[in-house]
């Protein structure tokens, strides 16, 4: 009986098998099967896109969470939505292409908030402004930013003018008008409200990331709902403090022991320079059980990590990286990884995670 059934697989198998070489060739041969299926396929990646982001929902979605050094994955950036508003908090390298694979609205960019000016945070810029701009934003793009802002936008304006004059000369004023052309640097200084419109409101927030001066968090709150995204910074008291009762605070991490671990084996391999460059790093950036402190002092309701140094890119790096949090902060931590999208309806407790 046993071996009548196995017989009887090993037939379903090799008929599973041909079947599938069949359809292999006529795609392969076939213009009209291979234009059919383009078609299928471009129509469902397009149909997958979200369109409920913001609206009367303070929305999060993580664009990056690599750090400088990680392989692969999108470097920091993180998309907030409330209402009709969009905002970027930084522009790493690769998260123009993720937030482009994930079907953010990027014509609906209301501009960019940089945490600081290290390249892993404003490498994309460039290619946010493209992207949103041929989606059709309809003004030019404001970056705000603490003192140097302006340097930032000044050199992405100039290394990009040709650019922009090129493809309103072939896709004509109509597709990609001159007028919404461009970044506008908004300069920030201290801690204070950047932004306030349609009941959404951005608080800029001082924070230690030596030897910039001054790095900066920001602060989201909408509809009764709130969100603190630290940037780059040591575990900090003013963020604390500003991060008071907010329902998440997003958080950058770097696990010591594996830092230490990896400057130790490149020395050992003759790259000196970068293991000195990163045992560097151990002094401007914050712990996970450092941050996992700092939600219980804040008294956030969830801590994200995010922007991770370095990427844990196993389980068992996963383990390591959160290392002796679960015994600071039982509950109420998230990893984030690029795609990871937090909703907080307004007026609620509401708090819905999809990975």
């Amino acid at each position: 009986m046993a071996f009548k059934f196995l017989r009887m697989g090993g037939i379903v198998l090799s008929g599973l098998l041909i079947v599938a070489l069949v359809f292999y060739l006529l795609v392969m041969n076939s213009q009209r099967l291979q234009d059919r299926l383009v078609e299928r396929g471009l129509g469902a990646r397009l149909s997958q896109a979200p369109t409920d982001l913001g609206g009367d929902t303070l929305d999060v979605v993580f664009c990056g969470t690599a750090s400088p050094m990680g392989q692969g994955g999108a470097q920091s950036c993180v998309a907030v939505f409330a209402g009709d508003r969009f905002f970027l908090v930084d522009t790493g390298a690769r998260s123009a292409d993720m937030a482009t694979r994930l079907g953010l609205p990027m014509g609906r960019l209301s501009g960019v908030l940089l945490t600081h000016f290290h390249s892993d945070h404003i490498a994309a810029l460039g290619e946010m402004h493209l992207a949103s701009w041929v989606r059709g934003r309809p003004h030019k793009l404001d970056v705000y930013g603490g003192p140097g802002v302006s340097q930032v936008v000044d050199g992405f304006n100039l290394a990009y003018g040709q650019d922009y004059g090129y493809r309103t000369a072939h896709h004509t004023q109509a597709i990609v008008p001159s007028k919404t052309a461009g970044l506008v640097a908004k300069p920030i200084k201290g801690d204070r409200v950047i932004y306030i419109a349609e009941g959404l409101k951005i608080t800029a927030v001082t924070v230690n990331h030596p030897p910039i001066e001054p790095a900066y968090g920001y602060r989201f709150d909408y509809q009764g709902r709130s969100v603190l995204i630290s940037g780059d910074t040591t575990k900090d008291g003013n963020l604390i403090a500003a991060a008071k009762g907010v329902d998440v605070l997003i958080h950058e991490v770097l696990q010591d022991e594996l830092v230490k671990a990896t400057s130790k084996a490149m020395v050992a391999a003759g790259q000196a320079n970068l293991g000195q460059l990163l045992t560097d790093t151990l002094d401007y950036h914050t712990t996970p059980i450092e941050a996992a402190e700092a939600a219980n002092e804040a008294g956030a309701r969830l801590l994200v990590f995010y922007h991770y140094a370095p990427v844990p890119q196993n389980n068992l790096l996963k383990r390591i990286f959160l290392r002796g949090v679960d015994a600071v902060r039982p509950e109420g931590v998230l990893a984030a990884t690029d795609g990871t999208r937090i909703s907080l309806k307004g007026n609620s407790q509401s708090l819905e995670v999809t990975p």
